[in-house]
């Protein structure tokens, strides 16, 4: 078990960078061919990453994001596996060359610097604590991925406002194409960042006496959810605009980055607590 995890730590982000180049390589071709040249390749990195998420979670008996480090790992492999069910579905491969970094980045960082042997951790010892995090760690996956799909929304309206109809606008999809990528993605982050809250909320209560809501994490998840509603309960309503909407996505994706950010600083203690 231990050579597979040795092997798949340095394979899984080769894979992402060949599924990245392949990508890459689409630019410029005809859209008219098959869509699953590139997705073939993606699959192969999703197929390497979650034989390493198995490997590393059976070494240790818990779920596989014990650390930061191996959190951000299982973070890139959601953020890839809900944009290659995006892509599947609407079959539309443009987005992928700007996509890919971001997952590579991360898997990349947690293979290089997290532990090379996974490590427990006693948290999630507790079923309570263990389904607050499945629904977060996706939660976050879904607005990273939301505020991508936001930013080139707003990139594309900008380049036609413009009149730019250079190599951006001749490979994405067209705006209706990514309002509704976008909005698909924040639904999805409103339903498992509620989850989230409330599984993490009941757990909470069991462990600590007090709950500090300025706590820094606490208060970016409260703050996000009060955000994700407006464009949510907005387009229900047929009272919000998809320019609004992206904008909405970007800001939760600054917020979202921030919290991440905030919980590796070390003179922070977890949720307020020790």
């Amino acid at each position: 078990m231990m050579r597979a995890n040795n092997a798949l730590l340095v394979l899984t982000p080769l894979f992402y960078m060949a599924a990245f180049l392949a990508y890459r390589a689409r630019l410029g071709k005809d859209r008219t061919r098959r869509f699953n040249r590139p997705i073939l390749a993606l699959i192969a990195a999703l197929s390497s990453h979650f034989a390493l998420l198995f490997v590393r979670g059976t070494l240790v008996g818990q779920p596989p994001w014990t650390t930061y480090y191996d959190t951000f790992s299982a973070l890139a492999f959601l953020m890839t596996l809900t944009y290659a069910i995006v892509e599947i579905i609407c079959r539309e491969a443009s987005t992928g060359f700007d996509f890919l970094p971001v997952p590579f980045a991360f898997v990349t960082y947690a293979a290089a610097f997290g532990p090379h042997v996974p490590v427990e951790n006693p948290l999630l010892d507790s079923e309570l604590f263990t389904m607050h995090t499945v629904p977060a760690i996706g939660g976050i996956a879904a607005l990273l991925v939301g505020g991508f799909y936001g930013t080139l929304y707003l990139r594309l309206s900008k380049a036609m406002q413009e009149k730019r109809f250079g190599n951006l606008f001749q490979r994405m999809p067209d705006m209706e194409t990514l309002a509704r990528m976008n909005f698909a993605a924040l639904v999805v982050g409103l339903v498992l960042v509620t989850l989230a809250i409330g599984w993490g909320a009941t757990w909470y209560s069991d462990v600590f006496q007090e709950l500090d809501i300025l706590q820094p994490k606490i208060a970016f998840t409260l703050a996000i959810w009060l955000i994700l509603l407006l464009p949510v309960v907005g387009k229900l309503l047929k009272r919000w605009s998809d320019r609004w909407t992206a904008l909405c996505s970007v800001l939760i994706l600054v917020l979202t980055g921030l919290s991440i950010v905030v919980s590796m600083l070390p003179f922070f203690e977890f949720h307020g607590h020790m």
